[in-house]
């Protein structure tokens, strides 16, 4: 799937509905670059979005030069927009780029902190990527980032594909993403896109949902392509019959909880 056209179409769905979940722990890998004890002078987001984590790090750095950078001119039109609305002289030193991943248009050690945040899982080639942030950070500068280990589960969506299938719609394809097996394989992986003190540590994201959040969520959001697709009689009926049956559901089945990996590394050379 073209991922630069896709969240073009959704961005406000991603702002709306899904950046508010992943919030919390996509600001925590800021705690990591904070408890490295480094100052930090220059920080680079790769795969930006809306914007919150780099607005965060401006917030606790204000002296530092923070850039963020995606693939998405919709997601970044978002983080131009709530960057603008900060109070006067507040994020003055923010500044965003149209880009990808892999292909980052900054020089060789441009940076002394580069931070991501659930990004991994949608590039073409996460070695690629990991190299290109090893290349854009100057010598003993740190890697510090947070996604997806493989798991986690969410009782919502039984009822959802029980939807999909009574109104004879196609059940969604099941296709992960390229998530990681363990905080070992994160270590792993860093340590072979050429990082040097490469740790990870796992932790888990846990989000409730009310009945009428994981209908906006999905519908909005998650499997938008498959709701634009639906003239407006049968997306009501669609979103009628799921909503009745999401109330219908203990409280437990409401609560997603996915594992995430917190990792770090430091380019060790000059290279």
């Amino acid at each position: 799937m073209d991922q630069e056209a896709r969240y073009d179409r959704i961005a406000e769905g991603y702002a709306a509905w899904w950046s508010p979940i992943h919030r919390p722990a996509t600001l925590r890998v800021l705690d990591e670059v904070a408890g490295d004890g480094r100052p930090v002078a220059g920080l680079l987001d790769v795969g930006c979005g809306t914007g919150a984590m780099a607005r965060e790090a401006a917030a606790r750095w204000p002296g530092a030069r923070v850039t963020g950078v995606d693939i998405s001119a919709g997601m970044l039109a978002i983080a131009e927009r709530e960057t603008a609305a900060l109070p006067a002289g507040a994020g003055g030193q923010l500044r965003y780029a149209q880009a990808p991943a892999d292909r980052l248009p900054f020089l060789d050690g441009a940076f002394d902190v580069v931070v991501s945040a659930f990004v991994l899982q949608l590039v073409p080639s996460r070695p690629r990527a990991l190299r290109e942030m090893r290349r854009v950070l100057r010598p003993g500068g740190l890697l510090a980032c947070v996604t997806w280990l493989d798991g986690g589960s969410l009782g919502a969506d039984r009822v959802y594909d029980e939807t999909l299938a009574a109104f004879g719609l196609e059940p969604r394809d099941g296709i992960g993403h390229d998530d990681l097996a363990s905080p070992a394989a994160a270590v792993a992986q860093l340590r072979r896109a050429g990082f040097a003190d490469a740790r990870a540590h796992g932790d888990e994201l846990v989000h409730r949902f009310t009945p009428e959040a994981y209908l906006g969520f999905v519908t909005r959001f998650d499997d938008e392509d498959l709701f634009a697709t639906l003239d407006p009689e049968t997306w009501r009926a669609v979103e009628e019959d799921l909503l009745g049956r999401l109330r219908a559901l203990p409280p437990r089945d409401l609560e997603m909880r996915l594992p995430i990996v917190y990792a770090t590394g430091r380019r060790s050379d000059g290279r």
